[in-house]
């Protein structure tokens, strides 16, 4: 049972992502807004738990798993609750932020839930069942959300978290068990007092670093790709980030243990990481708006054609993840991304093709590629951490990969506005000549970057194909 409430939480975090983002272009209709706000929908969400993955990890170990893992399913659920009945954007992003902070807590003590009160022999088969879980809800996301969406409403993708949500408070108050002694509490695992535990201010700065990064971002379209308020956000999010690493390299107790980073091959396979992130999430935002927009798709119909990509990763996964065990992870993640970055190169110039055919082609060949990348590129990372760092490791990986995401949507967003000529709300399901053909350069301009993300992350897994662990790691 304490698998399964961790298992289910990393599902349904996860889950709510992708129906969302199905679900984006009938929002965006409802509220009359353009893709710019509408991505702030999902930045918002991905946002907060990227910034605040890192506080939530050390409060677990401060306050204990129990009652942050508890207080996350209350927060993401109170958050769901608020989401459903938004009367405006403006409440919809914040109660999306929310349920941020709910799906942070969830996930940042989920894997330390298991380590912590499952026996060794048991951690493995554990975990393996909420990766799994996790991918299921990557998988699913889609066609439930459109389902959802199209036969209810929009409001629904987030009204079925709150008695699901419930009965999953109930069964972890019951099973998960508290902290097991008084000095479990008092310290970390570091071993440090629990009043230098925490780094408060370190948080703030990386909170704000990232917060003005991605408005800038996000608001370069509104104000301009040199306008003051851009360039500001872009230095402000320079000078917090900076202090944030300065502090972390001198801080007793961390939010982020740079010493990692000292091992060139697991800096660079969470480079390729990010990369990778950036491409997943971005397409993820910006194909129900392509299927849509110019293919007249509606939410039932979107859910069902990205079902085909999900249907491929959850039958391959298992045999990616075996043949990691035999084939170097490095050899498989570069051909990955290298077949993921041709034929993106291919999509991006058969988007004005009519019918379905090309983007079904995409979506089959992209799901191939990409799970022979994750799991074997996953496999690499935690590899090249020493044993007694998984946990820090396997954090930091979370966070690299959530920053990922939030880049992905940011910059996808940015691209397909700029290129498109920012295409109103009002236009959205047009099918005039003028419009159309603004919308394809949008969108192809969106895809050549993807494959040059894909190109990026193929140049990062060579590279890390002659790196090794430093022999103070390995020891």
């Amino acid at each position: 049972m304490i698998v399964l409430s961790v298992a289910f939480a990393s599902f349904m975090v996860r889950l709510n992502n992708y129906t969302v983002n199905v679900s984006l272009p009938t929002i965006a209709e409802y509220f009359r807004i353009g893709t710019g706000e509408a991505s702030r929908i999902v930045m918002s969400y991905l946002l907060v738990i990227t910034s605040t993955l890192l506080i939530f990890g050390k409060l677990g170990d401060r306050l204990g798993l129990k009652k942050i893992f508890i207080a996350g399913y209350i927060v993401f659920v109170t958050g769901s609750l608020m989401c459903g009945l938004s009367s405006s954007i403006n409440m919809l992003i914040g109660s999306r932020a929310i349920q941020g902070i709910g799906g942070s807590m969830l996930l940042a003590t989920s894997f330390a839930t298991i380590s912590r009160f499952l026996p060794q022999d048991r951690r493995g088969w554990a975990f393996g069942i909420t990766s799994t879980a996790s991918a299921l809800g990557v998988a699913t996301g889609a066609p439930f959300g459109g389902f959802i969406t199209g036969y209810l409403s929009w409001h629904w993708i987030f009204f079925i978290n709150v008695p699901v949500g419930a009965a999953a408070i109930f069964i972890a108050g019951r099973k998960i068990p508290s902290a097991s002694s008084s000095k479990e509490r008092a310290t970390t695992e570091t071993g440090i007092p629990e009043k230098e535990a925490f780094d408060f201010i370190g948080a703030l700065l990386s909170l704000l670093g990232l917060s003005l990064l991605f408005y800038g971002f996000n608001t370069a379209k509104q104000f301009g790709w040199n306008s003051i308020q851009l360039i500001s956000c872009l230095a402000g999010s320079f000078v917090f980030l900076f202090l944030f690493v300065l502090r972390q390299m001198k801080y007793k107790a961390p939010l982020l243990d740079l010493s990692l980073f000292k091992n060139p091959a697991f800096t660079l396979a969470l480079c390729a990481t990010f990369m990778a992130y950036i491409f997943v999430t971005g397409n993820a935002f910006i194909m129900p708006f392509y299927l849509k927009m110019t293919k007249g798709l509606n939410s039932q119909q979107i859910g069902m054609v990205l079902f085909v990509y999900s249907l491929i990763y959850i039958i391959m996964s298992s045999h990616a993840g075996r043949l990691s065990d035999r084939v170097s992870p490095v050899t498989l993640c570069s051909i990955a991304m290298l077949s993921a970055g041709i034929n993106t190169f291919i999509f991006a110039y058969t988007l004005q093709f009519s019918g379905l055919l090309f983007v079904l082609i995409f979506l089959l060949w992209m799901a191939f590629s990409f799970v022979f990348f994750f799991s074997p590129n996953n496999n690499r990372v935690m590899s090249c951490a020493p044993p007694d760092r998984h946990g820090i490791a396997s954090g930091t990986f979370n966070t690299i990969s959530n920053l990922g995401m939030v880049f992905g949507v940011a910059i996808f967003e940015a691209v397909f506005s700029f290129y498109s000529g920012g295409i109103p709300a009002k236009t959205i399901a047009s099918e005039t000549a003028s419009i159309q053909g603004a919308l394809q350069h949008g969108f192809q301009a969106v895809y050549l970057l993807g494959g040059a993300v894909c190109i990026g992350a193929l140049v990062f897994s060579l590279l890390a194909k002659s790196k090794r662990i430093p022999q103070r790691f390995s020891d």
